[in-house]
């Protein structure tokens, strides 16, 4: 456990009780719809239905707060890929979550506050590179059992499959598509030599389905 989150998790209420819990909800809410400039303690009281005092006394500072969130976050964020990593195709469930436009919404707005909070700066390289390794461990398994030639080494098939899902994620959110399908056929073409499945895993979300 990181600094902030073992300060966070000394401050009163640090036990998951109902007020805590709906000043953590609120600030994800605003984070989700404004990004984390927007969130102040003014405006998660106001949210919440809560006096301001309340979210001093639960959170010291705003770092704390993001802490806690983060960590919440977090442990949302790797229960959905332990349960992936366990799926009967395992990379083709990852990869699913790479390119779920539903999902890194607040991953990208915590990697965007480490210019301003850089003592989360280690709680968030410290996921990635979690995450990093749980993927690279994926492929070699799949590598190791069916062998493809000429096949990259697995710490760079796992780059590879985190930069595409993040680009991807990325340019939808700005309204661009152009070659994703392309490259989406490309990326799962591999996959199928790395890891064969006896039918396709689906990987984008339904066309129309709106990002929360």
């Amino acid at each position: 456990m990181g600094d902030v989150r073992r300060r966070a998790a000394k401050t009163p209420g640090a036990a998951d009780k109902p007020t805590r819990t709906a000043i953590l909800n609120a600030a994800e809410a605003i984070m989700r719809e404004e990004g984390y400039a927007a969130v102040s303690s003014r405006r998660i009281a106001a949210t919440a239905g809560l006096k301001s005092q309340l979210v001093h006394y639960y959170f010291k500072t705003m770092d704390e707060l993001f802490g806690a969130l983060l960590a919440r976050v977090e442990e949302q964020y790797f229960g959905r890929l332990a349960a992936a990593a366990a799926a009967s195709a395992p990379l083709h469930a990852v990869w699913a979550m790479l390119i779920d436009e539903n999902g890194p919404r607040l991953t990208k707005e915590f990697i965007a506050m480490v210019t301003h909070r850089p003592v989360l700066r280690r709680e968030i390289a410290g996921s990635a590179e979690r995450t990093r390794s749980l993927i690279t461990a994926l492929i070699a398994r799949a590598l190791n059992e069916h062998a493809p030639d000429h096949s990259p080494p697995a710490s760079v098939l796992a780059v590879m499959m985190e930069s595409i899902g993040r680009l991807i994620v990325s340019d939808a959110g700005l309204g661009v598509s152009a070659t994703h399908d392309e490259t989406i056929a490309f990326v799962e073409s591999q996959l199928a030599r790395i890891e064969p499945v006896a039918s396709k895993t689906p990987g984008r979300r339904a066309a129309g389905a709106k990002p929360s």
